[in-house]
């Protein structure tokens, strides 16, 4: 059976190589030095021993699981290319879930029998407290937000190494502390606001739920789910299946209507409760709509930013894709296209149906300073110094920004696949990485030396917004994009000739 771990080679020649004695005493060792230094430091009449047990559990699990263990999935695949065995691996007969479970826990079992201990130490001190329910609960979250820390990590490594030429192979080695650096940090930012979000009932909601603890937990739960299908799929192509687009049509999916449901309620402190009273914004539907579909367009443009910058199909995929493309056989297409391509759809879709909801009308304009989410669709208005006053540009100048933003995202498009396919550039990622900080970054910040940031209208040549800068980011922007689209037209065919 796939899921049988005790019949898993893959854990058990980890369990073999990670789990000796001598280690696991070494790990309890330290472990129980943390306990006894801790309860000696920190326990007093502010703090109960119950509590410093379950600081200290929490600081431990995300040291060993999200730090250390976050390191060995991001290596899991790329240490066996760099060491020269994975193709024996990829021969071994293994079947896709097999090897799925086995590389995500496998050279990480040794970092969560530490987690596990701490935790079950953690559960036993949340059980004889006050608030018992509710530190179990946030336990799990805890347990939850590592395994998606490891899996974000594993996955994103896979992304960079899925289809790509390098393989056991090649000579050049496989670095992951870009992928490791990017899921510690997504991480450290989703602590930080699952924390405050279970504590604020009634801050955020989701289509009317209020989201508290439990719906974190099953939110953790689902992505653990989704994270898992993509380590999934991108095993399975390596062990040569074909893949369809139909998980990946599904989850995008998924990210629309499940952050669509999301809205920022207005907070109002209340002096005879002593707390703060959540009221959702009194926005009509057409205005509710078009707001948070504003912000799952956004999400879809930064999905396919990120895709361009790890993704790394193999050039002769490319110019599969390619050559579909060209032939209108959008059958195959869904199956060859890379991920990026899906995901740039939907933003394109999402535009489309933003700007009809604007066109048809708009009522309200909201309270810029109490709501963070229902932001209008001013992708940076410099001229703009209250934000809380009612727009009033032409609808033409919304039609041309948000046509600006396909165009940027066509420039990229271009611009990155010239540079991974036809480019000498050794270190790929990072000469995209360093397109990203000039283009987004380092140039538009060149026009705001010396400047006050109410008056550069220059950064409309690089970065869409309202008003006076419309057109001007419409022309720029459209002749850049034209510019890459010529680039990589010229390189394809240079490379046909």
């Amino acid at each position: 059976m796939p899921f049988d771990i005790f019949s898993n080679p893959e854990l058990k020649r980890n369990a073999w190589i990670e789990l000796r004695q001598n280690r696991i005493w070494a790990l309890l060792g330290l472990m129980a030095f943390a306990y006894v230094f801790a309860n000696t430091a920190f326990v007093n009449q502010y703090n109960p021993a119950t509590e410093v047990l379950m600081n200290t559990s929490v600081t431990i699990f995300y040291f060993l699981v999200g730090v250390w263990g976050t390191k060995n999935a991001a290596d899991a695949v790329a240490e066996e290319i760099n060491q020269k065995t994975w193709d024996r691996q990829r021969m071994s007969g293994q079947n896709p879930w097999t090897l799925t479970i086995g590389k995500l826990f496998g050279p990480t079992l040794y970092q969560w029998l530490g987690g596990f201990v701490a935790m079950t130490i953690y559960f036993v001190a949340a059980l004889n407290s006050d608030k018992s329910a509710t530190l179990v609960v946030g336990g799990l979250i805890h347990i939850g937000l590592g395994l998606l820390t490891n899996m974000l990590a594993l996955l994103l490594s896979l992304l960079n190494i899925t289809g790509n030429a390098q393989s056991s192979f090649s000579h050049s080695k496989i670095n992951t502390t870009f992928f490791y650096v990017v899921s510690i940090v997504v991480a450290a930012w989703l602590f930080g606001i699952l924390m405050s979000l279970g504590f604020e009932s009634g801050a955020i909601t989701w289509f009317g739920i209020i989201w508290n603890q439990v719906t974190i937990l099953i939110s953790l739960l689902v992505f653990v789910a989704w994270s898992l299908i993509g380590i999934h799929q991108n095993l399975r192509t390596e062990l040569q299946y074909r893949n369809k687009a139909g998980y990946w049509i599904a989850f995008l999916a998924f990210v629309a209507i499940y952050f669509f449901g999301f809205m920022i309620n207005d907070g109002e402190w209340n002096e005879v409760l002593r707390k703060t009273i959540y009221h959702a914004p009194n926005l009509s539907t057409a205005t509710r709509s078009y707001y948070h579909l504003l912000f799952i367009a956004a999400l879809f443009f930064g999905i396919t930013q990120f895709l361009l910058l790890v993704e790394r199909k193999a050039e002769e995929e490319y110019k599969s894709f390619l050559t579909l493309l060209r032939k209108g056989q959008w059958k195959r297409l869904w199956i060859e296209a890379p991920l990026w391509f899906s995901s740039g759809i939907a933003f394109v879709l999402s535009v489309k149906i933003l700007l009809l909801i604007y066109i048809l009308g708009i009522d309200e304009t909201p309270d810029f300073t109490r709501s963070l989410l229902h932001v209008y669709p001013r992708f940076y208005n410099v001229d703009t110094t209250d934000l809380t006053a009612r727009i009033d540009v032409s609808k033409l100048a919304v039609i041309l920004c948000f046509t600006s933003t396909i165009l940027l995202l066509l420039r990229d498009v271009f611009f990155t696949r010239y540079l991974l396919y036809k480019s000498k550039f050794k270190n790929k990622l990072l000469v995209i990485a360093l397109y990203y900080v000039i283009i987004y970054w380092a140039i538009p910040g060149l026009f705001m030396v010396g400047k006050e940031s109410s008056n550069v209208n220059e950064i409309a040549v690089f970065i869409p917004y309202y008003a006076s800068a419309a057109w001007t980011s419409f022309i720029a922007i459209g002749i850049q994009a034209i510019a890459a689209w010529w680039w990589h037209r010229q390189a394809v065919l240079k490379e046909a000739e």
